[in-house]
Parts: structure tokens; sequence; C-alpha cells
């Protein structure tokens, strides 16, 4: 845990969603007890249970099965943790969880979640580091076409309120204001996301100038995001809202 708490904000906390996804499925679902009120995020073993569990999993958090923090809501169990939610965060992982916890594949839940989140953006909500960035174009790359390609060099990453490429895909899947994206006519993701006054780590920007480099050369969409993921970015500073 953190030694101060660390506020998550709608990209990060989606990022994370979208990593635990990757790693566990799209179709992952709940398995749930009968017969109990109890439904603990954690086992005895330490090993996470639910959607959100993961994403504490991967935060280094635990609960212990007995702790009766186990019968609240995550965006309670995150604060409790010292990572407390941004209020866009909060319905992210209201809808994600009442969806998983329903019966939901996971992957379902999150996109369902996704869009359903229309509170207004806070600084910390327009924050994202190299774990948002691989695993949002990691699902959309995964949605479309093993061939698939975006337009030629030159091409805006909106048009008439659409993406048109995979950075474009990756902008509106974190929910950017398209109408103001068009009206910027950026083709390059870096570009929009500063003018939008978002906030990139080091790593992030490593992440997404690869990946930019890779898209505008003409590789598919499945290669760019094989060369995202192996961007070096070890000599770079590494920001809470990393992986």
């Amino acid at each position: 845990m953190p030694s101060t708490p660390h506020l998550l904000g709608f990209a990060e906390l989606l990022g994370r969603l979208r990593h635990v996804l990757t790693v566990n499925g799209e179709d992952t679902v709940t398995s749930r007890a009968k017969d109990t009120l109890l439904w603990p995020y954690f086992d005895q073993y330490g090993w996470p249970h639910r959607l959100h569990a993961h994403v504490l999993f991967g935060l280094d958090c635990h609960l212990p099965p007995e702790s009766l923090l186990n019968l609240g809501p995550a965006a309670d169990v995150y604060e409790a943790l010292d990572y407390p939610l941004t209020a866009k965060a909060t319905a992210l992982a209201r809808t994600s969880e009442d969806l998983a916890d329903q019966g939901w594949p996971w992957g379902h839940a999150v996109n369902t979640a996704v869009l359903h989140t229309m509170d207004d953006d806070e600084p910390d909500d327009v924050r994202i580091g190299d774990a948002a960035v691989t695993a949002v174009l990691s699902a959309v790359a995964a949605h479309h076409a093993s061939e698939m390609i975006s337009p030629l060099r030159g091409s805006g990453l909106f048009h008439r309120g659409y993406p048109t490429g995979l950075l474009g895909h990756l902008a509106a899947y974190l929910r950017v204001d398209t109408v103001h994206a068009c009206a910027l006519g950026d083709h390059s993701a870096l570009a929009l996301f500063s003018h939008l006054g978002w906030t990139l780590s080091p790593r992030a920007r490593a992440v997404l100038a690869t990946a930019e480099q890779a898209d505008t050369a003409g590789a598919t969409w499945t290669d760019t995001v094989i060369q995202a993921r192996a961007t070096p970015r070890d000599h770079l500073r590494r920001d809470p809202w990393d992986r």
C-alpha cells in the first residue's frame, strides 16, 4: 500500500481493469459461493476472487477473508486501502462491480461500465501510465481483424466524431471529448492528449511513441501492439500510475 493515499482516476482505473482482462480473459466470471453473506475479495491464501480484487492485487493490496470490508462496495475497499477514487472512477468501479457480481463476463461488465460513466473529468481522471496505454491498445486491437491497419499517414485521429485508426480508437475508449478532438484535427495521439490537458507518464509517452511510429509505418494493429509492449522503458521514471 502507498505511504500516503494515492487517488485513482478514471483512466488509471480503466487501464488497470483492462490489464486484469488481458491477463485473465474477457470471458472470466466471478465465482460466488452459495448461501453466504460474506463474499471475500481474497481467499485465505491471498489470491483475488473478484474483478476489483485483481486490481487491488496488482497494487500489492490484500484484504483478510474475515474483514468486514468484504461486505462493502469496491469503492469503499479502495479507499480503506489508501486508494481513494475520483467521482468518475467511483462510477466506473460501481457499475463494473455490479454487473460482474450479477454474473456478467468481466469484459462485458467493464465495457458497459465505460459507456455508462458520464461524470465530468477531474485532473486525476485524465492521467495515464504505461499500464493503461498497453492494456487499452491490446483491447482495441483484439476486437478487430488481425490484419487491420490504420489510414494513410496524415489522416486525423477523428473524423465527424468517429475514430479513424488505432490511436483514435485508443483515445475514444478512454472517453476523450470527441467533438473537441475532431476540432483539433490532431494526427498524433501524443499531441491530442497534450492539447486536451492529459498527463502522460514518461513510460506512457514512450509506449505511445512506439505505437505511433509502427502505426504510421503501416504495421497491422496486432504488430503495433506487440511493438508497443516491447518498448524499452526501464530507464524511465516510474510514476505511481504506471504498472
